[in-house]
């Protein structure tokens, strides 16, 4: 409990998100069951939300989302896989 005493703003605002998308990532893990199409994207999102989850969990340790150069790395390849997912998927709609 005292963990959560110490913790500034900004960082009980990243955990929040580190939640949220989290959370995200087990909804379409949740529904991957139950997916026939675009299965291939969904484990893409799965994966990606995930991972952006963890890195919004190291940013609450590190105070900034480009230090060290791997959280940036890792934030900017899951951006990355978001924006692919979409441009795919909105193809497929066509």
């Amino acid at each position: 409990m005292k963990f959560f005493q110490s913790l500034e703003l900004d960082q009980i605002l990243n955990l929040a998100e580190a939640i949220l998308w989290i959370s995200i990532s087990c909804v379409f893990l949740f529904r991957l069951r139950h997916t026939k199409k675009n299965r291939d994207l969904s484990i893409t999102c799965i994966i990606a939300f995930a991972l952006f989850g963890v890195s919004d969990f190291i940013e609450v340790y590190t105070r900034a989302w480009y230090k060290p150069i791997s959280l940036f790395i890792l934030k900017a390849c899951c951006v990355l896989a978001f924006v692919t997912v979409f441009i795919i998927y909105s193809r497929r709609r066509q």
